[in-house]
């Protein structure tokens, strides 16, 4: 009798796997400075090999997504510049529906004005205004800033008090790390603006439905036949769960057992795992039932 997760995973046309303890360890953003994690480029390539579409997904914003596919490349782990995806894309296609051409006030280096304006963003230079306030921004968005300093502060908070509406692109506190705790950069600055002006903030990245719409466009998948896999109880499998995609959880980052028992019934996962080759494994019993189903006898 086949277990319903492995019918789920033999219907899957596309995989989500997050960066961070999913697929690298490193102590920087997106795994730069990172190792592969055990079974991470066989994932890859059985995922490839199985005529499925991937995306590698991470919340941060502190490098282009082709930069961070060169450095997964360089790992050894297959993936092209566009499968690569950030919150930054996902903020891009968000603003260019609700905003259009109107300016938009960006802070994140160019791991965030680089994709916006390859998307088309008229973005604010704050060099051209005396104010926040004057520069007409319809939107702030906060992502990766390390430099953000009290000008940024001051400009950005006039901004939000002047009618523009405040994104961020991730506000999880921490990502997985090899020797230490990776603080979140994005959600501390929007925090603070929030505090400032009074004013709510809205996420793009995960567990955001906007992030869960940019991975089923990138795939061309509708979300009951994507597995999303992570490392993060909340932001990975939360986020799936609440679309209605397969959550997988892998067990080499920030989840644990325990966290995993503690967690809110919409953010279980429906498979864990402790590593990639299980997950592999996994895959190649589903693939046995899908090419039983194709051919007309299931098991």
């Amino acid at each position: 009798m086949t277990s319903d997760i492995i019918r789920r995973l033999a219907a899957v046309d596309g995989i989500m796997f997050d960066i961070d303890g999913c697929l690298v360890l490193s102590d920087g953003p997106s795994g730069r400075g990172g190792v592969a994690l055990p079974g991470a480029a066989e994932m890859i390539a059985r995922t490839r090999d199985s005529g499925r579409r991937l995306c590698a997904f991470t919340n941060g914003t502190a490098q282009r997504p082709s930069d961070i596919a060169a450095h997964l490349r360089a790992l050894g782990i297959e993936v092209a510049d566009d499968e690569v995806l950030t919150p930054a894309v996902a903020a891009a296609r968000v603003i260019r529906e609700r905003y259009a051409d109107a300016p938009v006030l960006a802070y994140g280096g160019d791991g965030v004005v680089s994709v916006l304006r390859d998307h088309g963003i008229t973005l604010v230079d704050p060099d051209d205004h005396a104010s926040g306030a004057q520069c007409g921004a319809v939107a702030v968005l906060v992502g990766w800033d390390t430099d953000f300093a009290k000008p940024k502060l001051q400009f950005a908070a006039e901004a939000i008090l002047a009618g523009a509406a405040l994104y961020c692109t991730s506000d999880a506190p921490a990502f997985a790390s090899q020797d230490r705790l990776n603080v979140g950069v994005s959600g501390f600055i929007t925090a603070g603006l929030s505090h400032v002006t009074g004013r709510p903030w809205t996420v793009l990245g995960k567990p955001s439905e906007y992030a869960m719409d940019t991975v089923c466009w990138a795939l061309g998948t509708t979300p009951a036949r994507t597995l999303v896999v992570g490392d993060d109880v909340y932001l990975e499998s939360g986020m799936a769960r609440r679309a209605g995609a397969v959550a997988g959880i892998v067990l080499t980052g920030m989840a644990t057992r325990a966290t995993i028992a503690d967690a809110t019934a919409e953010d279980v996962p429906d498979l864990v795992v402790d590593s990639m080759p299980e997950l592999a494994a996994l895959f190649a019993e589903a693939d046995l039932l899908r090419l039983a189903l194709a051919t007309g006898v299931d098991r």
